[in-house]
C-alpha cells in the first residue's frame, strides 16, 4: 500500500463518527466502554462498531481489566495527531479570506 493510499485509509478510519473522539479520549489513558459511551454521547451500537474498527486497525486494544486503551502503534499516532490538531485550531481561527490568500493559485505548496 502506497503512502497516499495508506494515509487515505487512516483518515477515512479516523473520520468515521466517534472514531476520532474515541482516539482523543484514550490519549489520557484507558477507559471503559460505558465511560466512552457517556463522554462521547454515542449510541452503544455505533460505539461498538467504531471500537471494533479501531481494534482491527491496530490503534486500540482491550487491556486485562476490559478497558480500552491505545496500542503502542496508537500512541505513536499522537506525535502526528497532536501537531495536526494544533494546526487545525489555528486554521479554524482564520477568517475565510485569510485561508485563501491573494495569488494562492500562483504559489507553491511549501511557500508561506
Amino acid at each position: 500500500m502506497g503512502a497516499p493510499v495508506a494515509l487515505a485509509a487512516l483518515v477515512e478510519l479516523l473520520g468515521r463518527r466517534y472514531a476520532l473522539g474515541v482516539y482523543w479520549r484514550l490519549r489520557a489513558g484507558a477507559e471503559s466502554f460505558r465511560t466512552l459511551e457517556a463522554r462521547l454521547d454515542a449510541p452503544a451500537a455505533q460505539l461498538t462498531q467504531r471500537l471494533r474498527e479501531l481494534r482491527e486497525g491496530g490503534i486500540v486494544e482491550v487491556d486485562e481489566v476490559g478497558e480500552y486503551r491505545l496500542t503502542a502503534h496508537g500512541r505513536r499516532l499522537q506525535g502526528v495527531i497532536e501537531p495536526l490538531a494544533a494546526w487545525a485550531d489555528e486554521w479554524a481561527g482564520l477568517r475565510p479570506r485569510q485561508r485563501v490568500p491573494r495569488g494562492a493559485a500562483d504559489r507553491g505548496y511549501d511557500e508561506p
